[in-house]
């Protein structure tokens, strides 16, 4: 009977569920199963806390990163404000195999490079993130439209970034103005004109050593041969010519550089040069006398120079008289150029109010009289940056009027339109070429009642005069003028 009562012992029974036991070594139970995997799977939209050096930065983000050092130091007073976005590096690999070859991290940055820089530079550990691997297929044309107002692309890089996004991505021109809230397609066509132009005038395109985007273009659309290109820019550059039809006919008739045509840095961009702005020590008489500058004499405004085989002794003191006071307007025509360049350069830093009757004055004057539009946008551009005015640091003349456009900042934009007025009306007036008429003694009106601008040369108080504008000092002496 004991026997029977060993064989028969059900009390071992209980102890069979081998799980229970195993569960002390340490394997889950079957209820915490799902919490098991919410730990070890990331789901699109999670917040997480990524060690750093799990982390790569996005090869597509060609932001100037700059010094991170102000931003760690916000970082460490106040911590970190907004979590920064993060990709499975397979989820980018995915879709950009050539771009992810290297790349070794579980990670990479979508969004917060200079975030993850900055606790780099805290010597933090890990830093708050959200993964959002939905935005791997987008990422390029993403960070582009980020960048592209942030940074200061040249019209060349601005070219090639939209070339990647219509060829590679497959937009159209209206899509990448849509995408990057530009103003047209024509924008984008623009910018992508001058890849076609040679490599070396691409490059200086929109940079103080070059060329701006309207001329190189007129420079392509002029000129096939990319020798004969960058040989246009050079003259005009170089020699001072007005416009790219006069650097088209040196450049097909070889003509030799007509004497004295010194070119300013601002000339370069399309002002008209003034003739006469270089002295001659000897053979004065064979100068022309150029026309609209105030000479009285009769024949000032037409007469050709005689050869020096068939001038006599006694047409010398008439043609030297001649070219004497030719060359005194030009001086003083050019001296007080200068002036009223001051004296606009004071308007625009002061930001100076106009009234209702000068603001539609200026403006109606620039839409009705014949301007030069395109290098008033540079002289504009240029006052307002020397001025500290600008808002946008944007160095070509036609990349920051797109981005002043599509700012939305009405006194902005108010500003900039004000001062392309003004530096209209002033390359108008410096126009060796013509004679003033009424409109330049009104944009003269408006520097004498808006900033005090008392004009101190015989030849503009005689324009003033003619024309019936009062102004400071009329009853002095003006300032002497001498010859160069």
């Amino acid at each position: 009977m004991a026997g029977e009562l060993k064989r028969t012992k059900k009390p071992q029974k209980p102890a069979v569920p081998k799980p229970a036991a195993s569960t002390e070594a340490g394997a889950p139970k079957e209820s915490e199963a799902p919490k098991f995997f919410q730990l070890t799977t990331e789901n699109e939209g999670d917040a997480l806390d990524i060690k750093l050096d799990d982390i790569t930065p996005n090869p597509f983000n060609d932001r100037d990163i700059g010094d991170v050092t102000q931003l760690a130091e916000s970082i460490d007073q106040d911590d970190l404000l907004q979590d920064i976005t993060v990709m499975h590096t397979s989820a980018f690999a995915e879709h950009w195999p050539e771009q992810a070859e290297g790349i070794t991290t579980k990670y990479v940055i979508a969004f917060g490079e200079r975030r993850w820089r900055a606790h780099r530079h805290l010597g933090r550990a890990t830093i708050p993130a959200i993964l959002r691997n939905k935005v791997a297929p987008k990422i390029r044309r993403v960070l582009f439209a980020e960048n592209f107002h942030r940074k200061q692309l040249s019209p060349i890089e601005e070219a090639r970034k939209f070339r990647v996004l219509h060829v590679e991505e497959g937009m159209s021109y209206r899509e990448i103005v849509a995408e990057l809230k530009l103003s047209g397609p024509n924008y984008v066509a623009r910018r992508m004109e001058l890849l076609e132009l040679p490599p070396a005038l691409q490059e200086i395109v929109g940079t103080e050593d070059g060329p701006g985007v309207t001329l190189a273009r007129n420079i392509k659309a002029r000129l096939d041969d990319p020798e004969e290109q960058i040989r246009a820019w050079e003259l005009i550059r170089d020699e001072g010519l007005k416009n790219v039809g006069e650097a088209v006919d040196r450049i097909r008739n070889a003509d030799p550089v007509p004497p004295g045509n010194n070119p300013t840095d601002e000339q370069t961009e399309g002002d008209p040069v003034p003739p006469g702005n270089s002295s001659q020590p000897s053979g004065e008489e064979q100068l022309p006398v150029p026309s609209g500058n105030g000479a009285s004499e009769p024949g000032a405004d037409g007469d050709a120079p005689k050869p020096p085989a068939k001038t006599t002794q006694k047409s010398q003191p008439a043609a030297g008289k001649k070219t004497i006071a030719a060359d005194r307007d030009t001086a003083e025509r050019n001296n007080a150029s200068a002036d009223r360049d001051a004296a606009c350069r004071q308007l625009v830093a002061a930001d100076t109010k106009l009234t209702a009757e000068q603001h539609d004055a200026l403006f109606g004057r620039t839409l009705l009289a014949p301007m030069a539009h395109g290098p008033a946008r540079t002289r504009a551009h240029r006052w307002l940056r020397d001025a500290g005015q600008v808002v946008f640091d944007i160095s070509d003349t036609d990349s920051y009027f797109e981005a002043v456009l599509s700012s939305g900042q009405a006194e902005l934009v108010n500003r900039v339109a004000i001062a392309t007025a003004l530096a209209a009306g002033e390359v108008r007036a410096r126009d060796g070429r013509r004679q003033w008429d009424k409109t330049d003694a009104e944009h003269v009106r408006l520097l004498i009642d808006a900033t005090g601008y008392v004009p101190g040369t015989a030849w503009e108080r005689a324009q003033l005069v003619k024309f019936g504008v009062p102004f400071p000092g009329a009853d002095e002496e003006p300032d002497p003028e001498p010859l160069n």
